[in-house]
């Protein structure tokens, strides 16, 4: 009797066990192109991630202790992108309307800077107060960036406005404008003397007297036969104050016959991004040529455009990419004319 002898099936291997293993290391030609992958990530950040870092140079909280009230506040800031793509200002509001903003300019490369200039005029308050303006950027990252500037006001003698613009004086005269003088009545002053630099300007006065304060009321007035043209001026007030013996109240304004612009402030409401807002008309003297405009604002466009007749007009919108919210801006219409190189016209509104 033979053995029987039991046959073994040869092993059958998957498909998966005929693969090369997958397991690390990993053969040499997929190290090498690991390796290389992980450098050119490491090499080129700037081109994958590029993007704009807004940063403002100086203090963002500003304390300028004990002011006058007629002593305009004059502040710059320096706003660097320290990103590697170009920094836009989307926006720069004022937190208060005595406060002025501009910019040197609305786009900085990476690596540059921009100026910001602020003008603030306490003369309408009294004890601290936090006044300043709101930069927004393109650099989604920092979001909106807060400039304050504190500061006491003494219970000094205030000027309300501190200056007057008469705009485009008519051959009939100006309507009058009023100028408030007045203080703490823990402060009392007199007015002993008014002067006016120019004939063809008059000031009459009456006593002020408020709640809380006491002091001149001043009625301003161009008289007919002022000259064409721009005009500067002041009105300087004499006082019993020895702080403030002597203020100087600025006036200016265009006699019948110079450039003027019509309307002389633009004001709109509840306008949309890409909006036409209004059209300024520059009229006056023939032969002069509106030379350009820029405005104190991103939010807002201007463009010059020349009529059939060949004067010419400015046209007024807003931006594409404006936010929502008040403006408070201001247009500045260059001229060919030596003696009113510039106008300029207040703009005020609100996006929706």
């Amino acid at each position: 009797m033979h053995a029987i002898r039991s046959r073994r099936a040869p092993e059958r291997r998957s498909a998966v066990d005929r693969q090369p293993s997958r397991g690390w290391p990993p053969p040499p030609a997929r190290r090498w192109a690991l390796a290389c992958g992980v450098l050119l990530l490491l090499l080129s950040p700037p081109a994958l991630f590029a993007a704009p870092r807004a940063v403002i140079v100086e203090p963002l909280h500003i304390d300028r202790g004990e002011v006058e009230p007629d002593q305009i506040q004059k502040l710059e800031w320096t706003l660097r992108n320290d990103g590697d793509e170009e920094l836009s200002i989307e926006a720069l509001e004022p937190t208060c309307y005595c406060v002025t903003v501009r910019a040197d300019s609305w786009k900085i490369a990476p690596g540059s800077t921009t100026k910001i200039h602020a003008s603030i005029d306490p003369s309408d308050f009294v004890d601290k107060v936090h006044k300043g303006f709101v930069l927004q950027t393109s650099d989604t990252k920092t979001g909106q960036l807060e400039v304050d500037v504190e500061m006491v006001i003494r219970p000094g003698i205030a000027v309300v406005p501190p200056e007057l613009d008469f705009g485009a004086v008519p051959a009939t005269g100006s309507p009058e404008r009023t100028v408030d003088l007045k203080a703490g009545k823990s402060r009392p002053f007199e007015v002993t003397s008014v002067e006016v630099g120019v004939p063809f300007v008059s000031v009459e006065q009456e006593p002020l007297q408020t709640d809380d304060r006491a002091g001149v009321r001043l009625h301003v007035k161009v008289a007919p036969g002022a000259p064409a043209g721009a005009f500067k001026s002041a009105v300087v007030v004499h006082t019993n104050d020895a702080a403030k013996p002597r203020i100087e109240i600025p006036v200016r304004g265009s006699g019948a016959g110079g450039l003027h612009a019509e309307p002389e402030r633009l004001v709109f409401q509840g306008a949309a991004p890409g909006a036409e807002v209004g059209t300024i008309a520059v009229r006056g003297k023939k032969g002069v040529a509106v030379t350009g405009v820029r405005t104190s604002s991103p939010q807002l466009e201007a463009k010059v455009q020349t009529q059939a007749d060949g004067t010419y007009a400015v046209l007024v919108k807003v931006a594409s990419g404006a936010k929502s919210g008040r403006i408070l801006a201001k247009l500045f219409v260059a001229t060919s004319d030596a003696t009113q190189p510039e106008l300029t016209v207040p703009v005020m509104g609100f996006v929706r």
